[in-house]
């Protein structure tokens, strides 16, 4: 077994509850360019994560995980999971000393409970973006 497969299988032991998601992520851009996204972000364009055919895709597959993992993240930070996502890159104007989110907690949370409204699309995508950057960075630790 190689070192690359060592290391996803550490990985999957030590984030049990997150084996499908890491495999799918995985699957998608492959563990060559796990360094990228973690050092670049997945906005560059890696496999399954460029069109939003796949990430609305991937996100609906994997919807219960996602929020679990940004609900844990939120809990981590100290703050509201809506209001954390609000303020991801990808979801806020300005530069980067003023930035703004795009949406309201609400309408996020209507992009991610029930698909509906002007921000589903993005909010989406940007939650697909998200679990394949944390599952990239579950191999940085």
């Amino acid at each position: 077994m190689n070192t690359a497969q060592q290391t996803l299988n550490q990985v999957i032991k030590d984030n049990a509850d997150y084996k499908r998601l890491i495999n799918d992520v995985i699957d998608n851009i492959g563990l060559d360019s796990v360094e990228d996204v973690v050092n670049h972000g997945i906005n560059g364009g890696f496999s399954g994560f460029i069109y939003y055919s796949d990430t609305l895709a991937f996100f609906k597959k994997h919807k219960k995980d996602i929020l679990k993992m940004a609900e844990n993240m939120a809990a981590d930070l100290g703050e509201d999971m809506l209001t954390m996502i609000g303020n991801f890159n990808c979801l806020s104007s300005g530069d980067y000393r003023n930035r703004k989110p795009d949406y309201t907690p609400t309408e996020i949370g209507q992009a991610l409970f029930n698909g509906k409204g002007e921000a589903a699309t993005q909010v989406q995508n940007a939650m697909a973006w998200f679990a394949a950057e944390e599952v990239c960075r579950m191999f940085d630790r």
